[in-house]
């Protein structure tokens, strides 16, 4: 009988003991294996025969190792440490701006691994904790430090940055990162830290009378980086930096890490035969001339590879550039270019016919249930003459209440006074998506007609208003008109929309099409938890209005409202196709 096989023969398998955790993972096990074989030889331990080892004496020199392997992770030096810094003060300063923009940038362009523009997570964390804890030890500012306020941010992260202010307060934020980090993962704790520095130095500034500038000055002083060499007056990255960020990146992407090592030596032959006819891959001019050159390449199989790659390569460029819109144009373009050799992965007849084979009647109820169905009915009395809009064609404030409750919101405009009527208070109706969603899609269908400051009811109203039941078409076209401008409504206005947008219908798609939910994003890619975390809003606000189960995880659409939202998702997904050609190509 043959013996089976030892779990430490395997080149994949990573020995470590319980408990014990590697911080922020980069690569497979048997690369982390090469990371840790000096600090484990340090110990006395070969990491090529761990099965000759005592399995005690494994298991402690192996505690060690990952105890400081973890610590290397989270303390950058040299030029990464300047750079961790620098970009830790702009994202205080993009906050305490409120630059909402700049931080969805600066966090986006952040990941597991180190580039030459940008610090690793492990190294951002790391360093924020280190600031923290030196400005609570230092007793000279524990006044102004008495009266820090925690700006109201999601739940999460309130609850990450309270225990690190704990933590900060007894000067050992960094020294207890592994608790912080199991508690909260890395985005969070990250993100929890950034808030917490800026809320800490905008009570200095204030106790002091002070500027936000020159406190974080004095705080967080910004560090030189190494000058790099000088091309057409400027310094730039060489060649082969480019190439080794490239390659660690992608080790950082699950759908291709495991070929990582691959794509960057096809890559690499590719950089250098471009170069050879003078063309610069790490340029966006020089794009074009480049995507000629690999086409003239007479090998069918060389051209369909080496556009993927180059499509991987301009990801990384969009995700860690210091100027990731001069390299959209050039995505969408190898986008386009390449996505003739992928298949959507749904069937959509397959989900039409399963949304269209629930009984007719049971779909009409399940619509006309739905408030932005059931409450368009109630818009036949308030419109029975034209009312004034505001200059935006948004509804006034003193009609919020009235139009809310309509779709069941229970929201209330301000006095002129600034005084809350009741309920949850707002200026102005554009601080409630929900209502100005079902308000432009009214608006869209016909329902009303909104110009020169006034709506009245609008071509379509009849069809909506007369009969005792909205008609089944209309309901649906409700739905559907909703579900689209809801996904839409921010493209143009947030850095990172379109992805979260193109997740959400992916997940949605994925529920429908009967589909394993999606793989939720590592917690040291900060990008990708930012596209999550928008996607689980728009989730969660579809739940609130009855689209959606309460599991966001594997989200459920209810099978009577499958084919209005279905309908809705295609509407998206057409308007995404002309926004992306308008905006990218």
């Amino acid at each position: 009988m043959t013996a089976s096989k030892s779990p430490s023969d395997d080149p994949e398998f990573l020995p470590l003991p319980p408990g014990v955790e590697i911080r922020h993972r980069i690569g497979a096990d048997a690369e982390l294996m090469e990371q840790l074989a000096p600090l484990l030889a340090a110990e006395g331990i070969d990491s090529k025969n761990l099965a000759d080892a005592d399995p005690e004496e494994l298991n402690e020199a192996m505690t060690r190792a990952v105890e400081r392997h973890n610590m290397e992770l989270s303390t950058p030096v040299g030029d990464q440490r300047a750079r961790a810094v620098n970009t830790l003060r702009e994202l205080v300063i993009a906050l305490h701006t409120e630059n909402v923009a700049a931080v969805q940038n600066l966090f986006g362009s952040i990941g597991p691994a180190p580039t030459r523009h940008r610090p690793s997570s492990g190294h951002l964390t790391g360093v924020t904790m280190e600031y923290l804890d030196g400005i609570y030890r230092n007793t000279a500012l524990h006044p102004a430090l008495h009266v820090v306020e925690i700006p109201k941010v999601d739940p999460k992260t309130q609850a990450a940055a309270e225990e690190i202010l704990a933590r900060a307060a007894q000067g050992t934020a960094f020294r207890t990162l592994d608790t912080l980090l199991t508690n909260h993962g890395g985005f969070e704790l990250a993100r929890a830290g950034i808030y917490l520095l800026a809320a800490t130095i905008t009570a200095v500034a204030t106790h002091q009378n002070t500027t936000f500038d020159r406190v974080l000055n004095e705080l967080v002083p910004a560090l030189e980086i190494s000058p790099r060499p000088v091309s057409n007056g400027e310094q730039t990255p060489s060649s082969q930096e480019y190439l080794e960020d490239f390659a660690n990146w992608l080790k950082t992407q699950d759908d291709v890490a495991g070929m990582a090592a691959k794509i960057s030596i096809i890559f690499t032959s590719m950089v250098e035969d471009a170069a050879r006819e003078g063309i610069d891959p790490h340029h966006p001019e020089d794009f074009d001339v480049w995507i000629m050159a690999v086409l003239a390449n007479t090998q069918p199989q060389y051209v369909v590879t080496a556009l993927e790659i180059i499509k991987h390569y301009l990801q990384f460029r969009l995700r860690t550039d210091l100027e990731p819109d001069r390299w959209h144009q050039a995505h969408a373009k190898i986008t386009d270019m390449t996505v003739v050799h992928k298949a959507p992965p749904w069937d959509f007849e397959q989900i039409f016919a399963a949304a269209q084979s629930v009984d007719h009647d049971t779909r009409q109820r399940a619509m006309h249930q739905l408030p932005i169905v059931s409450g368009i009915q109630q818009l036949r009395d308030w419109l029975n003459t034209p009312r004034p809009t505001t200059d935006s064609g948004a509804p006034r404030t003193e009609d919020i209440h009235t139009l809310g409750a309509m779709i069941g919101l229970e929201v209330h405009g301000t006095t002129r006074e600034g005084k809350a009527i009741s309920g949850h208070p707002v200026e102005s109706a554009l601080e409630v998506p929900e209502l100005m969603i079902w308000w432009w899609a009214l608006e869209e269908l016909g329902v009303i007609t909104v110009a020169n400051a006034t709506v009245e009811l609008g071509p379509t109203a009849d069809e909506y208003l007369q009969a005792e039941r909205i008609p089944f078409e209309a309901a649906e076209g409700m739905i559907a008109t909703y579900v689209k401008i809801f996904l839409i409504h921010a493209l143009e206005h947030a850095p990172l929309e379109v992805s979260s947008v193109g997740h959400t219908l992916g997940r949605l798609l994925n529920s429908l099409a009967k589909m394993s939910p999606a793989t939720e994003a590592s917690p040291d890619d900060f990008r990708g938890q930012l596209v999550q975390q928008r996607s689980d809003e728009y989730l969660r606000s579809l739940h609130a209005f009855g689209l959606l189960g309460a599991n966001l995880r594997e989200p459920e659409i209810p099978e009577p409202l499958q084919g209005a939202v279905f309908y809705g998702l295609m509407m998206t997904m057409d308007y995404m196709d002309e926004f992306l050609d308008q905006h990218f190509s």
